[in-house]
């Protein structure tokens, strides 16, 4: 249950395209209401970005566009673009007072934003551009001229570029010929193979793989402007993707929360519009209609909003531990990207076919290009990773967001964020403290800097199932190889550590809700289970546990600092934890979380399969590069200026 005051999108069905149509103007309203005289600063909260504060109210501006102008492309009305125009007019007069600035270097801000402009200018000029006397054309021209002037950063970004010679094109005042050939060699750059993408120099695969790079090169195709030939590729690796882009949504439409930028929220749903919005059938038009109706949905009974219906930054509620530094009050109406499909016609099959349900998944695939293994059952979808680690680290969180060893999208994820529990705690993860910095081991590292990851099957199951390695260093003398097997329901963890120094190992399961504020039953947890080898958590919603392999470590629950969670802000986790000498040894333990209507019986969970021992044996004399990642100073180097 959700008070409608925070989430303007609360009881909306999706039932039909006129739902969606209103669920745009529901989302944009509040935005209105915010927008400065001169319409070009839309001011939505006080805090802080990487970028001034003027460019944060154009981000609350332009990110609109995204659900406005498929919207009316597609027939719907919007009462509001007089606001927008002028917005576009004093926004772009260096002589006013809503200027935004010009762009100021390599990978300004502003580049991210003219993308929206060139969106609008392609599929909506005659609301956007024509009513515009020649002076303010001008001045509008002028102001886009930076994204060729300067170049986008090494990433995803370059289609912001792209996005706005296809804008400029349309109204014909096409830019820098030569500088759009370096942003199509540089994407292609990016590809690896059938349809995915790492995003860029950052060495991420994650959620701007269909909300980004898939998205805008749909985009790009539907527009029939810029190069076909590099449009056609970006709809043939689209189309390939959808199959494999099914895996990422639980049953109930909810996406895995994993990676950065959590705060674009549904935008995650954004592919399966673009394939409407480009009339690109990758998987039948039912499935991507159920696949964008059901996450809509989910997402329309969170809290995602302050009261007054402005967007919020966070996941699941209001929540900025989780955020980014670039992640300012306009930032989440990226995920107005959901809404491209109001741009196809009313008589698309996307609009006149049923839903269908997600199709079953009879055991666990493999996704290599991410470094995940994915499966789902009747309550979530599980990602467990381990890619090697971003080439990047510029972020907050980044361990919490790429490095845990299982992402749901019914439990999210959980960052470290305080002390007030003593020994921070986190989800899904290994922390390893050196036994000679005291009690609680002052010196502690979780799982991150992996060096290596790699899937292998299992020849010795019936169905091939996929098992996971990793390793990673957390000290020069310490080494952590761990194998994963298993998938949604239950899955199992090895770890061979090899250490010259003392330790104790806490190893953590899912964090499960324990005082939600959707839930309204009262306090949700009725019973905790801490023994030998054995930790549970049941509330009234949930069981999760975790099971020793030899009963040698301590069973714990935890509480997690508040709003340490992505997806509820009061959320505890089970715990294991022993102390290690000196010496070589292997963990192993079997995890699970679900609803509580469906708790396993513990002696009927399976055993952890015996080609994950042989597994780990067959990389213990594996050479792996050490992962010595560029640190925050690189990014800022990325962000604020110089070429990669």
């Amino acid at each position: 249950m959700t008070d409608s005051r925070a989430n303007p999108m609360a009881g909306n069905p999706f039932a039909t395209k006129a739902d969606a149509q209103q669920a745009v103007r529901d989302l944009v309203d509040p935005v209105v209401r915010h927008l400065s005289p001169g319409g070009a600063r839309a001011r939505l909260g006080s805090g802080a970005a990487l970028f001034e504060q003027r460019v944060a109210e154009l981000e609350g501006w332009a990110r609109p566009l995204y659900g406005i102008v498929p919207l009316v492309a597609g027939g719907g009305g919007f009462a509001h673009w007089d606001r927008w125009r002028e917005g576009l007019v004093s926004g772009t007069d260096p002589d006013g007072d809503e200027y935004w600035g010009p762009c100021a270097g390599d990978t300004d801000q502003r580049m991210v934003e003219m993308a929206a402009v060139g969106f609008a200018l392609a599929f909506t000029p005659e609301h956007l551009w024509e009513p515009l006397d020649d002076p303010a054309r001008q001045r509008v021209l002028a102001w886009l001229d930076g994204i060729d002037e300067f170049e986008p950063g090494a990433n995803n970004w370059q289609f912001f570029r792209l996005l706005v010679h296809m804008g400029r094109e349309r109204i014909g005042a096409p830019g820098d010929p030569a500088a759009a050939l370096r942003s199509i060699e540089r994407i292609e750059d990016y590809h690896l193979v059938d349809g995915w993408y790492q995003d860029g120099s950052l060495g991420n695969v994650d959620w701007y793989l269909p909300f980004a790079f898939h998205t805008y090169g749909l985009v790009l195709h539907a527009s029939g402007l810029g190069d076909r030939e590099a449009a056609d590729r970006y709809r043939d690796r689209a189309q390939a993707f959808g199959p494999s882009f099914d895996h990422w949504f639980g049953p109930d439409g909810a996406g895995i929360a994993y990676g950065r930028s959590m705060t674009y929220r549904f935008a995650q749903s954004s592919l399966w519009g673009a394939y409407a919005l480009a009339d690109v059938e990758s998987v039948p038009w039912g499935e991507a209609r159920g696949h964008w109706a059901r996450h809509l949905r989910w997402w329309a009974d969170r809290p995602v909003s302050d009261r007054d219906g402005v967007l919020s930054v966070g996941y699941g509620y209001d929540n900025r531990r989780l955020a980014e530094g670039y992640n300012s009050a306009g930032s989440p109406y990226w995920a107005m990207k959901a809404f491209a499909a109001l741009a196809a016609p009313d008589d698309h099959p996307f609009w006149t076919t049923a839903e269908e349900p997600q199709a079953p998944l009879e055991r666990p695939i493999a996704q290599p290009e991410a470094g995940w293994i994915l499966d789902r059952d009747g309550a979530h979808a599980v990602a467990l990773s381990g890619k090697r680690s971003p080439s990047v680290r510029f972020l907050e969180q980044t361990s919490a967001k790429y490095e845990k060893f299982a992402y749901s999208s019914r439990y999210g994820f959980a960052g470290e964020v305080e002390f007030h529990y003593g020994t921070p705690m986190t989800d899904s993860t290994l922390v390893l403290s050196d036994g000679s910095a005291g009690p609680e081991g002052a010196d502690r590292r979780s799982r991150s800097r992996v060096e290596e990851g790699l899937i292998e099957e299992d020849p010795d199951s019936g169905n091939e199932a996929p098992m996971l390695w990793s390793r990673w260093r957390p000290w020069p003398d310490v080494v952590v190889d761990t194998v994963l097997a298993g998938g949604a329901t239950c899955h199992h963890r090895l770890h061979l550590i090899r250490t010259d120094r003392a330790l104790t190992a806490t190893e953590t399961g899912f964090a499960v809700a324990v005082d939600s504020i959707r839930l309204t039953d009262g306090p949700s947890v009725v019973e905790v289970v801490a023994l030998a080898g054995t930790a549970e958590i049941r509330t009234a919603h949930d069981h999760t546990g975790m099971i020793d392999g030899d009963g040698s470590r301590t069973g714990q629950a935890r509480p997690l600092p508040p709003n340490a969670g992505s997806t509820d802000p009061s959320t505890a986790v089970p715990v294991l934890r022993g102390k290690l000498e000196p010496g070589e040894h292997v963990l192993t333990s079997t995890v699970w979380a679900g609803p509580a209507s469906s708790a396993p019986d513990l002696a009927d969970l399976p055993a952890p399969p015996a080609a994950a021992r042989v597994l780990l044996e067959r990389h213990r004399d594996r050479v792996t590069e050490p992962n010595d990642e560029a640190d925050v100073e690189a990014m800022l180097r990325l962000r604020f200026g110089g070429k990669d």
